[in-house]
């Protein structure tokens, strides 16, 4: 009998994790597809290692599972036809496939004035992949030091950032067009506390948006919604993600409880190209790395339910942990925490939330309290 062929588009956290998890499976085949022109790496330290110095790109590489690795850019899934195209016009058949092509960082309005100059000049960049990573570094190191670094948005990316840059001496400035950043995401609580280390250690503009911005000799200036300006070696936009998948999605992929993809047969999903919809949290999105992992593992525990080969691993429930280290405290954040949750404040020095729905713990936030969030994962999703 012939084995089956599962296909994985994506090697990074998610794609790795779910081949890992089919490799010893007996009777299939599995094809882990990556990026053409590109090695897997770990994306946690873009900003970390990489884009600061601590770290060498080679040192970020991804140790891969024991299953072939094809480096051609998935295009186009054919669902009905059960086939794969890849950027080089090769095709490939499956069986079942997991798609785990993760996310891409959201980006300035292309008519923003000043913006392609910019860009070209390589004053302007994000700081989502190695190629940002090595372009940040790049720049630090050719600017008079301390350098001055612009970040356009307040999420945790940007926040970890300018906590990095900060301490390594340069001059951190966060501008956000949110009058109260971060709040979706963690919650009014959390976030706000946040904006408070950030206050005592650089520059923000909040409530701003980007209105120009100008290339001036071996400088960028930035020109606000309000005519302030602001003169910087480099912009890093950190606008947050969004979900990057092939044809037909061209975006999100949509998926039920267990990671399988709606309306499509035979097509799962797993990490930050996924939306998920599950009858009591609703609908929701998580991009981390270990929440990505995860998910990558219960997908392929799915697949081989589906396919006869293991019992039902029921629900995914999200109950990974992330970590952000701000300036000289830790944020520590557990299973999901975004707004269609409910805040209970446990302890305020050191903060200390649970985040409910209906009354049942989904999550868990804390600064310098990573105990406490750590011993709440058993009780996620848990009804008392």
């Amino acid at each position: 009998m012939a084995a089956e062929h599962i296909v994985i588009l994506g090697a990074g956290a998610a794609g790795a994790a779910a081949a890992r998890g089919l490799s010893a499976a007996e009777g299939i085949e599995v094809d882990l597809v990556g990026l053409s022109r590109e090695k897997p790496y770990n994306r946690t330290l873009v900003n970390k290692g990489v884009a600061t110095g601590l770290l060498e790109p080679g040192q970020a590489r991804l140790p891969q599972p024991d299953v072939p690795l094809v480096a051609d850019t998935a295009r186009v899934v054919d669902v009905q036809a059960q086939t794969v195209e890849l950027e080089s016009g090769a095709t490939m058949d499956f069986d079942a496939l997991i798609v785990a092509t993760g996310s891409t960082p959201r980006r300035l309005a292309p008519e923003l004035t000043g913006l392609n100059a910019a860009v070209k000049s390589q004053r302007v960049t994000t700081l989502h992949s190695m190629e940002d990573a090595v372009r940040v570094h790049n720049v630090l190191v050719r600017s008079p030091h301390p350098a001055r670094i612009i970040l356009l948005g307040a999420g945790l990316v940007a926040a970890e950032t300018s906590s990095l840059l900060s301490q390594a001496g340069h001059d951190a400035v966060i501008v956000s067009g949110s009058t109260h950043p971060g709040r979706t995401a963690l919650g009014p609580i959390a976030a706000d506390r946040i904006a408070e280390l950030h206050h005592t250690q650089v520059s923000m503009y909040l409530g701003r948006t980007a209105r120009e911005i100008a290339v001036v000799e071996d400088h960028v200036e930035l020109i606000l919604d309000d005519h302030t300006r602001l003169d910087a070696d480099l912009i890093i936009v950190a606008l947050g993600t969004v979900p990057a998948a092939p044809a037909p999605w061209n975006g999100a992929v949509e998926t039920d409880d267990h990671l399988r993809v709606i309306g499509a047969p035979q097509v799962y999903a797993a990490g930050g190209v996924a939306v998920h919809h599950h009858p009591s949290l609703g609908s929701y999105r998580i991009d981390h790395w270990a929440e990505a992992a995860a998910q990558g593992t219960h997908a392929a525990l799915t697949v081989l339910h589906d396919l006869g080969k293991a019992p039902d691993p029921g629900a995914y429930l999200p109950r990974s942990a992330f970590s952000v280290r701000l300036y000289d405290q830790t944020l520590t954040g557990v299973g999901h925490t975004g707004p269609t949750t409910t805040t209970r404040v446990v302890s305020k020095n050191p903060l200390s939330i649970v985040h409910t729905r209906a009354g049942i713990p989904v999550g868990a936030l804390g600064l310098e309290s990573g105990r406490f969030v750590r011993d709440w994962i058993p009780y996620l999703h848990v009804h008392t």
